[in-house]
């Protein structure tokens, strides 16, 4: 039992340390002036400049989507140029299932 205590009380005392909890006194020159300490108004930025990243970011993303929607268009019109009756047979079967799956639920 004691070295349960002891072992509990290392591992408090070094995750405290780590954690930068520390129980010291601070000293007086760890104390910042008000001067030094920054406005939140310097620390936000500008809302125009939010506005226009985020809309250059949805524009990207919508470019994004646009070309794999492109891709996987090519790639059901060549899969349906290979194999027409084999890929008309599988999009009946996946139209039925859809169905089946309306009626039942």
């Amino acid at each position: 039992m004691r070295r349960f205590f002891l072992i509990a009380a290392i591992l408090l005392s070094a995750t405290t340390a780590y954690a930068g909890l520390d129980t010291t006194v601070a000293s007086a020159d760890d104390v910042r002036a008000p001067e030094a300490i920054p406005s939140s108004s310097a620390q936000r930025p500008d809302p125009g400049a939010l506005a226009a990243k985020r809309d250059a970011m949805i524009q990207q993303k919508m470019a994004m989507q646009k070309e794999i929607m492109m891709r996987k268009q090519m790639a059901m019109q060549r899969e349906m140029q290979r194999h027409p009756i084999r890929t008309r047979l599988h999009f009946a079967v996946l139209k039925f299932k859809r169905q089946m799956n309306s009626v039942l639920h």
